[in-house]
């Protein structure tokens, strides 16, 4: 479980810091945006539920904070528009030009 969320936080600051070194050089990071905000959002909540889980009954009490970071992070994946609706601008964008990785 440890080591499934040093993957993704590892790959999410991967993903946010290409995007950033891209808007930095001028260009157009809608398409990889789109991206870091559905991947990040999700993975956040993937990562808390895990350490919920190893905690057990303490992750969910007010014990430590992460009952409040379970709570917030759900948001996230709202924020800047729902996932879903993220999911269909990178699809329709990858329809358009060819894979675009």
């Amino acid at each position: 479980m440890i080591a499934d969320s040093e993957i993704e936080l590892h790959a999410s600051r991967l993903m946010v810091m290409q995007a950033a070194w891209k808007h930095e050089r001028g260009e157009d990071i809608r398409h990889e945006s789109s991206i870091c905000k559905v991947f990040v959002a999700e993975a956040v909540n993937r990562i808390i539920d895990r350490a919920v889980q190893m905690c057990g009954a303490l992750g969910v009490s007010a014990d430590t904070p992460l009952e409040h970071f379970y709570r917030e992070a759900r948001a996230f994946r709202i924020y800047d528009g729902p996932s879903e609706v993220h999911r269909m601008v990178i699809a329709r964008d990858v329809l358009r030009s060819g894979n675009r990785s």
